[in-house]
């Protein structure tokens, strides 16, 4: 849910207002950000909240190592008509960041290698499936009698990322969840990919806490080695992608050497706080010497920062202008993980 709320204690003609939206105006988030606007020079304040991861065709960036889509296999015993594998595959695709490979090409793979179903489901299998396949993740489906579970792992470390147990009658709301985690994953990935082979420009990111609960004030401190330019961006778990800084409140983002810059600061006009929903987001900062314009967003709202549009094909344009345009020493990055909790 994104809320926006005004209060006012400067009487009848600035009465109090509170507008809701939901669904699809803007959707859900693991994280959400509270931004308490503090206007200068009066007493009204204005409060923001804000919600805060190859057989076919992988479209890529002028980095080799960008990745446009996931090559995922589902996997799944039970042939069943409650079976929700095709809406699971449905849900995915309209995300257009996952390609799912032929259900039967995967039935002929598992018969050729014999894998009994403790086989196929023992996520140490799950590099020798994924080279055979041609899948980057592994997408298990499974019948737990009155429930059903997902299950998300990682072809390259045999990880599980995501897990899920659900109802049938919830499976569109899971789904929905695993495919916004797909896509935070795959646009973390293509970030984490963006650093410099030399790296002159020492930088560092860091929150107050790692672990926030309910209403817990939020912060990130930047620092660098040299003067430059910074971008903070946040991923958000649905595949969202927002500028925290430069925003509307701190347009200026020159960072001078060696002094450590607040995000927000006591002077910028507004608070980040943790708020529902909970869980993960990642943070990731880029620094360069010259003035970028690395990402093209537009208004989130009536929050004070900016979303990325499109968030792919902005990060391989940015990419794009750091490789070309920046010489090697002259950026870096820095990045992290916060976690927020309701208790």
């Amino acid at each position: 849910m994104y809320r926006i709320s005004e209060e006012s204690d400067r009487g009848s003609e600035f009465p109090k207002v509170r507008l809701l939206f939901s669904g699809s105006f803007l959707p859900k988030a693991i994280l959400l950000i509270s931004v308490s606007v503090l206007v200068q020079c009066a007493s009204p304040s204005e409060t923001v909240s804000i919600p805060i991861t190859p057989v076919p065709r992988s479209e890529t960036s002028p980095s080799s190592n960008f990745l446009d889509k996931y090559n995922i296999a589902l996997l799944s015993s039970d042939t069943s008509s409650e079976n929700p594998q095709d809406e699971l595959k449905d849900i995915l695709l309209r995300s257009e960041r996952v390609s799912v490979i032929d259900r039967q090409r995967t039935a002929d793979v598992l018969n050729e290698i014999s894998l009994n179903q403790t086989g196929i489901t023992d996520p140490a299998n799950a590099p020798k499936l994924g080279k055979i396949l041609s899948a980057q993740k592994l997408i298990y489906l499974k019948n737990q009698k009155d429930r059903w579970s997902v299950e998300l792992v990682d072809v390259e470390t045999s990880k599980s990322e995501f897990l899920r147990s659900f109802k049938r009658e919830k499976s569109e709301k899971t789904f929905t969840e695993l495919s916004g985690f797909l896509t935070q994953n795959l646009l973390l990935k293509n970030l984490s990919v963006l650093k410099p082979k030399s790296q002159t420009i020492k930088v560092s990111l860091n929150s107050s806490q790692k672990i926030y609960r309910s209403n817990e004030p939020v912060s990130f401190s930047i620092n660098a080695s040299e003067d430059c330019y910074a971008y903070l961006i946040l991923l958000q778990s649905d595949g969202e992608t927002l500028l925290l800084f430069p925003n509307s409140f701190q347009s200026n983002n020159f960072l001078k050497a060696n002094v450590r810059l607040l995000i927000p600061d006591e002077k910028s006009g507004y608070i980040l706080a943790a708020g529902e929903p909970y869980g993960t987001d990642s943070v990731k900062l880029i620094a360069s010497k010259s003035q970028l314009n690395l990402f093209q967003t537009k208004p989130y709202g009536d929050s004070p920062f900016g979303i990325i549009d499109r968030p792919f094909e902005s990060v391989s344009r940015g990419i794009k202008i750091i490789q070309t345009t920046v010489s090697d020493g002259d950026w870096n990055t820095s990045e992290l993980s916060i976690v927020t909790l309701e208790k």
